[in-house]
């Protein structure tokens, strides 16, 4: 009877610590004082994250309160003293995911599809499919509950060079991997997959009839003016592109996939991404933000709108409950996102060194959040 009174003596104990860890974090998270000069914090913040080597070239674009910011930090690349500024262009990795389902929701809104549409009725009539994935929608692709891997092993074995994995990836591998679904789990599963959201692309462009970057281009990036988003890197738009890393420092290439395009594969600028976030701000802002906005409504009582990822518990805890967000990492490129439209923000991140920028970015939501800009 001494032990289990110790026992819980200690448990007590601890949870109260717990307890006033979280009251404690919870309150200096909504009681930050405002120095009001946020862009004098952005840079403070910015500044250290390219002296702890996290990032070399970094471009940060923020909208609030009607105002719109956008600074570079850092180099376009080693040994050169450029900085990066609103139209360097970086490597979106999956954030650019926001960009597929945004599409879907506009191609629902035209009547074209439905979100409950079976994949099985949008693929070719004659592929025939596992009955495991008979009953996955589109809906289940854009949320990550279709239960499929993050890339099937049939993918993997095919991705070997380190440097540009997906580049030797074809349609048919699609279409093979269809016909077992192995290692799939049952729809309402959440598991983040390249390999859905890459699918998802697919179906959007079989069922158009219109190459997916063609589609989105069409659908997304021409009725916002986005003229300096692309995934076809050529003659007219290399010159902008900001040199990439690894996390060790070594040069990276620009990604290319023309299979699971729809996972990840638009590089942009500060200045488009900025034109992405105001649309994604207020309903009447642009001829397609009504569907845009749409696109941040909770799916299926999951964690994600469509493809929107919605704010944890930890995110709540720092105050940022209200947001809507993404991140991407590619091997020479991350990148942030995040909308808040209760309070009137958004911001942008986008870095030429492959190390995640999601903490980062969190702390940044914050900053914006309780700062405003010096008078």
């Amino acid at each position: 009877m001494k032990v289990i009174k110790i026992a819980g003596i200690v448990l007590l104990v601890i949870t109260a610590i717990v307890l006033g860890l979280y009251l404690y974090i919870k309150f200096k998270s909504n009681n930050i004082t405002d120095k009001k000069d946020l862009d004098a914090a952005i840079d403070k913040q910015a500044k250290l994250y390219i002296k702890e080597g996290k990032s070399i070239g970094l471009v940060i674009g923020i909208v609030k309160n009607g105002k719109t910011f956008i600074k570079g930090f850092g180099t376009v690349n080693l040994g050169n003293n450029k900085t990066p500024d609103s139209l360097s262009v970086f490597e979106l990795a999956s954030t650019s995911k926001l960009f597929t389902t945004s599409t879907l929701q506009l191609l629902v809104d035209e009547g074209q599809l439905r979100l409950d549409d079976k994949i099985q009725s949008v693929l070719p009539g004659d592929l025939k499919i596992s009955p495991l994935c008979q009953n996955t929608t589109l809906l289940h692709l854009a949320t990550h509950l279709s239960g499929f891997p993050s890339l099937p092993n049939s993918f993997v074995a095919k991705m070997n060079d380190e440097t540009n994995p997906y580049k030797d990836l074809a349609t048919q591998d699609i279409y093979d991997y269809l016909k077992t679904c192995e290692a799939k789990q049952a729809e309402g599963n959440f598991e983040y997959s390249n390999f859905g959201m890459g699918l998802l692309g697919h179906l959007l462009e079989t069922k158009s009839g219109i190459q997916y970057e063609k589609l989105v281009t069409q659908k997304l990036l021409d009725p916002l003016e986005m003229n300096n988003t692309f995934v076809t890197v050529d003659s007219t738009n290399k010159k902008s592109i900001v040199q990439g890393y690894d996390e060790d420092g070594n040069l990276s290439p620009i990604w290319t996939d023309t299979v699971l395009t729809g996972a990840g594969s638009f590089l942009s600028s500060a200045s488009d991404m900025v034109k992405f976030i105001k649309a994604n701000m207020k309903e009447d802002e642009t001829s397609i933000s009504k569907s845009l906005i749409k696109t941040h409504n909770r799916q299926l009582n999951g964690g994600t709108g469509l493809g929107w990822i919605l704010p944890s518990s930890a995110d709540k805890l720092l105050g940022n409950k209200d947001i809507v967000w993404h991140n991407g990492m590619a091997g020479g490129y991350a990148s942030f996102l995040a909308i808040d439209k209760t309070n009137g923000y958004g911001v942008i991140i986008l870095s030429n060194k492959a190390i995640d920028v999601s903490t980062f970015g969190m702390k940044m939501v914050r900053t914006i959040r309780t700062q405003s800009w010096k008078e």
